[in-house]
């Protein structure tokens, strides 16, 4: 399963349960840049807040255990984390959130154009 397949999928259940969740951080840059850019980590970020343990208990259901502050899953290098809101590209706010669609489901992310801005006065993160 690639990253994006992954997120969909994860992303999908999680809405199912009433966690809805956006895609952010090197995950988006890798998925937009078709892996020039290489992150092992997807990093979802919640609209509003869920407690740990529904959280928990949803991502046991495909499978994922938590190991500290990730969740993993025996089936892939990707691990999951789950950082604190809200969501921002270099501390400014996201104003704009894409979906895409894969067979395994519908991920929600960080806008490219979002990318490519960054924090006012900021780095480009997509060439």
């Amino acid at each position: 399963m690639t990253m994006g397949e992954l997120g969909a999928y994860v992303s999908s259940h999680l809405a199912k349960r009433g966690i809805k969740v956006v895609l952010s951080g090197g995950a988006c840059v890798s998925i937009y840049s078709t892996n020039l850019y290489r992150s092992d980590d997807l990093d979802f970020i919640e609209n509003g807040s869920t407690a740990r343990k529904p959280l928990k208990q949803a991502l046991e259901e495909i499978g994922f255990k938590e190991n500290h502050r990730y969740f993993q899953h025996s089936d892939t290098r990707f691990f999951l984390e789950f950082p604190p809101g809200p969501l921002a590209v270099g501390g400014a706010p996201v104003k704009e959130v894409v979906q895409k669609r894969y067979s395994t489901g519908t991920l929600r992310l960080i806008s490219p154009t979002e990318l490519r801005q960054g924090p006012p006065g900021g780095v480009f993160l997509l060439a």
